[in-house]
């Protein structure tokens, strides 16, 4: 008799391939790309020749209406994706200025790098202005680690420096030599007229 046999092959077909996905999914490994961070922002001074860590130096006074700074990027993005670095600079008395840089930089320059921009200083004076400098990745949170003092290894989702900006003061001696020239040049003036 067959009465009693029954054949049911698309039920074991589906529980094999429900078991085959249930295995993979608790086996396999996603791969999940490094988050982006910012560190290391530096202000280059005297003609890039001395560069100021502003982490570790709160409330420096930069001199100069053109600010140049870097900012060093690292971690890894998933293939097909982007972050964007944004910049905000902000003096006392004036509005923020933003610049924002989509990474990977150029379309294709991929983390780690140093990316180096520069802002003008609306207000600087030789009094100086008190300025801050905001660094966010927008697309990556925690995206600064604190690398000393009390919270060292602390994350945050954006770091602001704080520092004033002022113009240098000429030496005396540049004065000196200003007005040197300029009596010097009013003697041979007046010689000719005369």
């Amino acid at each position: 008799m067959r009465a009693g046999k029954t054949n049911h092959p698309n039920v074991s077909k589906t529980v094999i391939i429900l078991g085959a996905l249930l295995f993979l999914g608790l086996t396999g490994h996603t791969t999940k790309a490094d988050p982006l961070f910012f560190s290391n922002v530096t202000a280059f001074q005297n003609n890039d020749t001395v560069q100021v860590d502003l982490f570790s130096n709160p409330g420096i006074t930069l001199f100069g209406t053109n600010l140049t700074f870097s900012v060093d990027v690292t971690g890894t993005l998933s293939t097909g994706t982007f972050d964007i670095l944004r910049i905000t600079y902000t003096e006392l008395g004036s509005s923020p200025v933003i610049q924002e840089f989509q990474i990977p930089l150029f379309g294709s320059v991929q983390p780690p790098f140093s990316l180096v921009f520069s802002v003008f200083s609306p207000g600087s004076n030789p009094q100086g202005v008190p300025a801050t400098l905001t660094i966010d990745l927008l697309n990556s949170a925690p995206d600064f680690v604190r690398p000393s003092g009390p919270n060292q290894g602390q994350t945050d989702n954006s770091q602001t420096y704080t520092f004033i900006v002022a113009q240098p003061v000429p030496e005396p001696a540049t004065l000196s030599v200003l007005f040197g020239g300029l009596v010097a040049v009013g003697i041979k003036v007046r010689r000719r007229t005369v």
